[in-house]
């Protein structure tokens, strides 16, 4: 559990940095095609600017898994601190990400949906 919950930290920073430079190769890696598809949208419509998002503290904590018949979905709940503007003060975050392993030839986890947290 420690390797995945590694992983799926990494996985997040990874995330972030490829929605700061718009790299729709680098987000299609890491996420569902239903989720990609979200994401290309909402670049579309966030347009070419910079964006800036600096993950200072992440923790992640599994909180379940399952196996269904198409995949294994695991649930993580990520929480630390970000900062979106480089001369802010970091806050506080936490999400929801439901990750998906898919049946097939192609092992890796992916994300396939992200709900921010109260």
């Amino acid at each position: 559990m420690a390797a995945f919950l590694d992983v799926a930290r990494r996985s997040f920073v990874c995330v972030q940095q490829a929605w700061d430079r718009a790299d729709l190769t680098a987000l299609s890696a890491f996420a569902t095609e239903p989720l990609f598809e979200e994401l290309r949208s909402q670049l579309a419509e966030r347009g070419p600017g910079p964006n800036h998002t600096e993950v200072v503290r992440i923790e992640a904590r599994l909180l379940g898994v399952e196996d269904l018949r198409e995949a294994q979905v695991a649930s993580v709940e990520f929480s630390g601190l970000i900062r979106e503007q480089q001369d802010a003060l970091p806050i506080p975050f936490r999400e929801l990400w439901m990750l998906a392993r898919l049946q097939g030839p192609d092992p890796s986890w992916r994300v396939a949906r992200v709900q921010a947290l109260s």
